[in-house]
C-alpha cells in the first residue's frame, strides 16, 4: 500500500514537471518537430524590371520531400500561383526564388511549402519598399499649358522609381475656379516598359487644373497642372484696292460678351534685345458683338499704316477663359499712309 503511494507521487510529479516543460517550449515549433512540416520563410523581391520581379525566400522540408509556390496579388487573397518546384527532402532552409511577371507595387505576395506532412505559408509581405516608394513620382509638363477651345490634346508624362512598367493611371480634372473636388474623366491608361504615359483629352471648355493619379492600394499623385483654354479665334480680310481700306472680320468660340479685339502687327525683335522670337504691337482695337448662343463676331474696317504679318487677338473677361489669337495674315501699307511705329 505504501509503494503504491510513493508511485502516485512521482507520477503526479512527473506529470507537473512535464506540463511546465510544454509551457517552456513554443507549441508551433513542438508541432512543426512533431509533424515533420516544412517551413517557409518569405523573402524580398528583387530585379524588378517593369512588371516582372524575382520573389525569394527560403524552405525547410523537415526530413519530407518538398514542393514549393510563390502566391501574389492585389490583395491577402493573392490570385496568382507561380509553378510548383522541388526542394527535396533535407532538414536545413534552403534559399529559393522564382521569376514572376505582373507583379505591382502594392502588391502582396508570400511563399508556400508542401510536403506529406502538410501545407505551410510564409508571411505576408506587401511589394512596397521604402527605396521604391521614395523614388515613385509622376512627372508632367512643367507650366501653363495652353489648348484651344473645343480641341483635343496629348497629356504626356512619365511616371518614376522601380515598377514603373505597366502601371495603371487616371486623369482628374477641378475646373476654374477650381474650387471642385478633383474628379476622374479618363479611362485608365498604362505606363509603358519605361514609364511613360498619354492621355487624350478631348474637349475643356474652361480653363481647368489636371492631376494624374495611379490606381494603386495607396495612390500616387502628380503635381497640378493648369491648363489654359484659349478662346477660338478665325478671321477674314476684305480688301478695297482703291481706298486702301481693309475690313477685318471673323468669330470668337464660345461666344462671349464684350471681350476685346486686337488688332496687332508682328514685330521681329532687334539683336541684343532680352526677348525672344517676335513681339507683337496692337495696331487696332474692337469688342465682340453678340451673333449666336455658340459663338460671338467681330468686324472692323481700318487703313494700315504698315505692311506686314498680322494676327488677331481676343482678351475675354472672365478668368475662366484665356485670351486666343487667329492664324497670321498679310496686311499692305494704304497708298499714301504715313508709316506709324
Amino acid at each position: 500500500m505504501r509503494t503504491s503511494r510513493i508511485a502516485a507521487r512521482r507520477i503526479a510529479s512527473g506529470a507537473t514537471l512535464l506540463g511546465v516543460l510544454a509551457l517552456l517550449v513554443p507549441a508551433g515549433a513542438g508541432a512543426a518537430n512533431r509533424s515533420g512540416l516544412p517551413r517557409a520563410t518569405t523573402g524580398n523581391v528583387t530585379n524588378i524590371r517593369g512588371t516582372s520581379a524575382v520573389l525569394q525566400g527560403s524552405v525547410n522540408p523537415n526530413g519530407h520531400d518538398t514542393t514549393y509556390v510563390f502566391q501574389y496579388g492585389p490583395t491577402v487573397l493573392y490570385g496568382t500561383t507561380t509553378t510548383a518546384v522541388a526542394v527535396g527532402s533535407g532538414a536545413k532552409a534552403l534559399p529559393v526564388a522564382q521569376s514572376v511577371n505582373g507583379i505591382l507595387l502594392g502588391y502582396h505576395y508570400r511563399i508556400t511549402a508542401t510536403s506529406s506532412a502538410g501545407t505551410v505559408f510564409g508571411k505576408d509581405k506587401v511589394f512596397a519598399s521604402r527605396s521604391s516608394t521614395a523614388k515613385a513620382k509622376i512627372v508632367l509638363p512643367k507650366g501653363q499649358q495652353i489648348d484651344v477651345f473645343g480641341s483635343p490634346f496629348l497629356l504626356n508624362g512619365h511616371l518614376t522609381g522601380l515598377g514603373n512598367g505597366g502601371r495603371k493611371l487616371v486623369l482628374q480634372s477641378s475646373p476654374y475656379p477650381y474650387l471642385e473636388p478633383f474628379s476622374t474623366v479618363s479611362a485608365p491608361a498604362t505606363t509603358n516598359s519605361l514609364g511613360a504615359f498619354s492621355f487624350r483629352v478631348l474637349n475643356l471648355l474652361t480653363n481647368t487644373q489636371l492631376r494624374v493619379a495611379t490606381l494603386d492600394l495607396k495612390p500616387l499623385y502628380s503635381p497640378v497642372v493648369t491648363e489654359q483654354v484659349a478662346v477660338r479665334v478665325t478671321v477674314h480680310v476684305r480688301r478695297s484696292g482703291a481706298s486702301g481700306l481693309v475690313r477685318i472680320y471673323g468669330t470668337v468660340y464660345p461666344a462671349i460678351a464684350s471681350a476685346r479685339v486686337r488688332i496687332q502687327l508682328a514685330k521681329s525683335v532687334r539683336p541684343g534685345r532680352n526677348e525672344i522670337g517676335t513681339r507683337y504691337v496692337t495696331k487696332f482695337s474692337d469688342k465682340v458683338r453678340h451673333a449666336t448662343s455658340r459663338f460671338s463676331r467681330f468686324s472692323t474696317v481700318v487703313k494700315p499704316t504698315r505692311t506686314g504679318n498680322y494676327r488677331v487677338e481676343v482678351e475675354p473677361k472672365a478668368l475662366s477663359l484665356s485670351p486666343g489669337t487667329s492664324a497670321h495674315f498679310k496686311l499692305t501699307a494704304a497708298p499714301g499712309a504715313k508709316k506709324k511705329g
